[in-house]
């Protein structure tokens, strides 16, 4: 291998620098202006980077040949192990004899029976593995509704249960359940409906969303009696539609009339391409037809931006034209004049909403034993009447009507109605069934809309057909992958959402090459780039190698990575100085730890803008300006998950793609290359062809070059010799609790062990409760001992004090990791502080550290 170190190079954004570091595959670059970044030795040479002295740049020339030749005769024979185990899987499911992916049926009937087989697949395991009790908390009541107290709560994992959904619910202290409903889950935050006040503002609940499965498997059964010939085709005929030598048909007016022309009409909408304009504009050709329309979701954000939409480009509207069934999680919507039957019912009776606060206010006063008394709740009792009536009628004469399917599905004031047109928006996360339902109430046409490059639908049974969405079925995936056009489908092929980095990257890598960017995106993307962090770089990657970050598993089976939360709220506090600001993660753990740090932030600093924190699975649908994604996996899993990894169904490529798709303006990824590279991420995964597109590019920087720039409350880094006085100062103001976890041992000098013993026991002294819990309490010095746990579950140098202040790698440790049969040695402990009370009960109930 050549010595570069010294060579001057030139880079046509950075300019001309030095070579200053080099190793087997991987060499640093130190720019004139002041900027050093790492490529990839040697593919950069002649790509990203150009070699003054031409003699040695023609000796790299035939080293990166080389290395090619090299590179290529290894992917031949990985390529032949690949083939072999193929083989071998091939072998392994014809034994096994694994469900194969549904083919089309040849009648509804056939159809119908399979489908319910499939539900009853999954409404099984639910039932059978028992849906958990999970604890809500800060309960508030928030209206009351025909007769309903409406509630909602707050959640400390994300949640995705569908509106509609029955639940049961205990308060505290109580054996006995009461019955209540889903009006509208968003993550972290539930809305109920229950019939009876509560008194608590913590509940436990237990979801059953198998009995919306089982409903779904009734409307399946009425379909087989009378089916439409819409329900027939879409059912027996969407891959008799591929036409081989038909160009894919495209844009807005394509589709607008495609939706008029004919029965069926699959609209493929990728990210930022105006999906819900094209809704709003077919909705509204389709009612200037005379033709009354239901528009139905998987999501209830998805519902309300359609009745936005439409709304605001009806310029002939009328209360009572447009409503919204169900309720809404858009407040604004929630409250709106005449968009929901209920407000639109108070609307058109005004007396009676004065005359029936008059009679609550007289009942207060009249003793319930009177006449009176009775008289006033009896006259109550016929405006609730009247009221109702008038929200049913609402819905009969609307010529719009948007919900959500899961309460089309269990409502009769939907599945008992007949509609002209349907437009079924996310068809991509939906159930086949759920489609094929909603298309049996359209009577002339059926739009359906969404992208299968997304989310998939969700199926917690295994090998379990559902998981394949209505595009694969009809045919129209194999038609997009050949090339071929499909007599149903259009696609939405230029986006206004997205840097065209980013959009480029997307389309090369999910969308064939076919999804163009509009006119001056890069301008209006500009200051969002040029801001901080990494300004400049629409796309940016920060590398967690030779770090301590460590990936651990909750007791409910999912995954967290303190650091990598940390860093990646460092980083988020930055950019929300002037932007709003997402934070995706793959796993629910990890979202509920970046959401209580984005709680302490706000309450730190809530002149910055919104930070959102979830999994991908709550983004869908959403956009931020910058987009943090978060991705977690590190050392010491034994292999990268599924989130990250999964290729069948490309399932991996989907939750990446709609991560990345969510940024306006930046997308910076988080993650531990060292780890990806060692476990052989797949090179059909987009994270990974982003990695290496980042890396060749520069596009990349250290955990540890980036950490000194996090220092933004409530958060502050530190050096390692500075960090001891204030640490020190934190314990000395204990009053209740200091947890303190040490993996393997420290390697904290002698006056350090001895001021820290000196606090702990002033600390114990005076009632606090001290506890130090290691997985080598051997390796302990004996200033720590006596205050020491064995435990063997101890990962991270954390403390906590009085569950409001976390320290991460403080005390130092002296761990490390070993991976396939070798050491890795940490090359940065990072020491941070991070005040706030959210954070650290998250903390402390995901490390367990109740368990001495």
């Amino acid at each position: 291998m050549t010595n570069y170190i010294g060579q001057e190079v030139r880079h046509k954004e950075f300019g001309t620098g030095r070579i200053t570091k080099q190793d087997f595959d991987s060499i640093m670059v130190a720019f004139s202006n002041g900027v050093e970044r790492e490529f990839v030795y040697p593919d950069c040479f002649g790509k990203y980077l150009w070699l003054t002295n031409k003699s040695i740049a023609s000796l790299a020339a035939k080293e990166s040949q080389k290395k090619a030749e090299e590179v290529k005769e290894r992917e031949e024979k990985y390529r032949l192990s690949q083939l072999k185990e193929q083989a071998a899987r091939k072998r392994e499911a014809l034994e096994t004899a694994k469900p194969e992916k549904r083919v089309i049926v040849n009648s509804v009937s056939e159809f119908v029976d399979k489908e319910k087989e499939l539900l009853k697949k999954e409404i099984n395991y639910l039932r059978d593995n028992g849906e958990k009790r999970t604890k809500l908390h800060d309960g508030e009541l928030v209206e009351i509704r025909n007769h309903r107290y409406i509630y909602s709560f707050e959640s400390d994992s994300e949640l995705f249960i569908p509106d509609n959904t029955q639940i049961k619910i205990w308060l505290p202290r109580t054996v006995e359940s009461f019955e209540a409903r889903v009006m509208n889950c968003d993550g972290f935050t539930v809305i109920i409906s229950t019939g009876m006040k509560l008194n608590s503002t913590t509940v436990e609940f237990e979801a059953e969303t198998w009995r919306l499965l089982k409903a779904l498997i009734d409307r399946l059964d009425e379909l087989r009696d009378h089916p439409s010939e819409i329900v027939k085709s879409i059912t027996t005929e969407g891959r008799k539609k591929i036409q081989e030598y038909q160009k894919l048909t495209h844009g807005q007016e394509a589709a607008c009339r495609m939706s008029l022309s004919q029965p069926i009409t699959f609209i493929w909408g990728p990210p930022g391409t105006g999906k819900t304009e094209t809704l709003a504009k077919i909705a509204l050709q389709h009612i200037e037809k005379g033709y009354r329309v239901l528009m139905l979701s998987y999501s209830n954000v998805s519902v309300d931006g359609a009745v936005w939409r439409v709304n605001k480009y009806d310029t002939k509207g009328t209360p009572g034209k447009l409503v919204r069934y169900g309720y809404p999680r858009d407040k604004e919507l929630l409250h709106h004049e005449y968009l929901t039957p209920y407000n639109l019912s108070r609307a058109i009776h005004r007396d009676l909403v004065s005359k029936r606060k008059s009679l609550i206010e007289e009942g207060k006063k009249v003793s319930r034993s009177s006449s009176r008394y009775l008289q006033i709740h009896e006259k109550i009792r016929e405006i609730d009447a009247t009221f109702k009536d008038e929200e049913k009628n609402a819905v009969d004469k609307a010529l719009f009507v948007a919900t959500t399917v899961s309460k089309a599905t269990v409502d009769k004031m939907i599945f008992e109605a007949k509609f002209d047109t349907v437009i079924f928006d996310e068809a991509s996360m939906a159930y086949i069934p759920q489609i094929v339902f909603s298309a049996g109430l359209a009577k002339r046409h059926f739009i359906c809309m969404g992208d299968f490059s997304q989310l998939p639908p969700i199926v917690q049974s295994k090998d379990n057909g559902l998981d394949q969405d209505i595009f694969d079925y009809c045919g129209i995936i194999t038609a997009v992958d050949k090339k071929f056009g499909h007599d149903w489908l259009c696609m939405l092929d230029t986006q206004y959402r997205m840097h065209p980095d980013i959009s480029n990257f997307v389309s090369k890598n999910m969308y064939y090459d076919l999804l163009k960017t509009g006119n001056a995106m890069a301008e209006e993307r500009k200051e969002i780039v040029n801001a901080a962090p990494f300004s400049g770089f629409p796309m940016y990657l920060v590398d967690l190698s030779g770090m301590m970050s460590v990936c651990q598993k909750t007791k409910d089976g999912s995954y967290f990575n303190v650091l990598s939360a940390i860093m990646t709220m460092g980083l988020a506090i930055r950019a929300a100085e002037k932007h709003e600001v997402g934070i995706i993660t793959p796993y629910s753990a990890q979202s509920r730890l970046l959401y209580a740090m984005s709680r302490d932030v706000g309450e730190t600093k809530p002149e910055l803008k919104t930070i959102t924190c979830a999994t991908v699975h709550q983004f869908q649908g959403s956009e931020k300006d910058v987009i943090f994604f978060d991705a977690v996996d590190c050392y010491r899993r034994r292999h990268p998950g599924k989130m990250l990894a999964l290729l069948e169904n490309n399932y991996a490529n989907r939750l990446f793609n709609v991560a990345l798709t969510r940024a306006k303006g930046k997308m910076v990824s988080v993650a531990n290359v060292d780890f990806l590279k060692e476990k052989n991420l797949s090179k059909q995964l987009m994270l990974q062809k982003m990695i290496v597109s980042l890396q060749g590019r520069g596009y990349k920087i250290s955990g540890k070059e980036v950490i000194s720039t996090l220092g933004r409350l409530p958060l502050k880094t530190y050096e390692a010799k500075s960090a001891a006085e204030d640490f020190l100062k934190d314990l000395r103001g204990a009053e209740k609790s200091i947890f303190i976890d040490i993996p393997y041992g420290t390697d904290a000098d002698k006056n350090l062990l001895t001021m820290l013993r000196n606090e702990l026991t002033k600390a114990e002294q005076s009632g606090v409760n001290v506890v130090i819990r290691t997985d080598r309490l051997s390796e302990l010095p004996k200033e720590l001992k006596d205050f020491s746990v064995q435990n063997d579950y101890v990962a991270d140098a954390v403390a906590l004090v009085d569950k409001k202040i976390a320290w991460f790698g403080m005390p130092p440790s002296t761990a490390y990791f070993i991976t396939e049969w070798k050491d890795l040695p940490t090359c940065y402990r990072p020491i941070i502080r991070f005040e706030g009370t959210h954070f650290a009960k998250a903390l402390y109930g995901f490390l367990e550290m109740k368990k001495y």
